[in-house]
């Protein structure tokens, strides 16, 4: 089962994303889907490989952001039962 699917599996139900900022730093989303910060960033700098959609992250000022409607996007994807 990959990361985002056990993601997807044990977030909230309907609702959790619309809570959400528009961009929130990988350390925040790592803390609410239980993963590590190490997986966030393994997606970022092996993104073609685990098929990761090309908008996911943002740079702002030297800072990594992730984007919640396409972070949202990608885990109903993986898992539309789960939203």
């Amino acid at each position: 089962m990959s990361d985002v699917q056990k993601a997807a599996q044990e977030s909230p139900k309907p609702g959790f994303f619309e809570n959400l900022p528009r961009l929130m730093r990988p350390q925040k989303v790592a803390e609410l889907f239980e993963l590590s910060v190490t997986t966030i960033y393994d997606w970022k700098y092996r993104a073609k490989l685990k098929r990761i959609p090309e908008g996911l992250f943002v740079k702002l000022n030297r800072n990594l952001y992730l984007r919640t409607d396409v972070l949202k996007e990608w885990m109903t994807s993986q898992n539309p039962s789960a939203f």
